[in-house]
């Protein structure tokens, strides 16, 4: 463990998990400054597996819990308000472009690629069944 938690220290627990490190480390962010002793679980393991059971945990002492779940809080109306207020009028027309060939269909370049490969396909079948029946008695044919 870090100097921050000394084996005579209090109990640690976790406050939160988080699903993403960035989100973890956001949260950290916070209360390093506010200088409360953290760290960061599983942050590895989830970079290794993303989206494994259980997520990055933040931990801190039991006597700053409260101190750390206010913090929390704050953080979370924050993230609340920016996203209400978050809008796309700065946009420009390259932006909506891009947006809008987002949701377009695919190309029809797709369909001649599985015409070309289908029709391989049914060429060395016939090729196949020609030798098979014996229509075919040389290996340099074209078909």
């Amino acid at each position: 463990m870090d100097d921050q938690f000394p084996i005579e220290s209090d109990r640690i627990i976790v406050v939160r998990y988080f699903t993403f490190e960035s989100e973890a480390r956001l949260y950290a962010a916070r209360l390093k400054e506010a200088e409360l002793p953290h760290f960061l679980s599983n942050a590895n393991m989830n970079n290794t597996l993303p989206l494994s059971p259980g997520g990055v945990g933040l931990h801190v002492k039991q006597k700053d819990k409260e101190e750390a779940l206010r913090i929390l809080v704050s953080v979370d109306e924050l993230r609340q308000q920016t996203a209400a207020t978050e809008t796309y009028h700065e946009a420009d027309h390259d932006d909506i472009a891009y947006y809008k060939s987002l949701n377009a269909p695919p190309t029809s370049n797709t369909q001649w690629l599985l015409i070309a490969v289908g029709t391989l396909i049914v060429l060395l079948v016939l090729r196949a069944l020609a030798r098979a029946l014996g229509w075919v008695e040389t290996w340099r044919d074209f078909f």
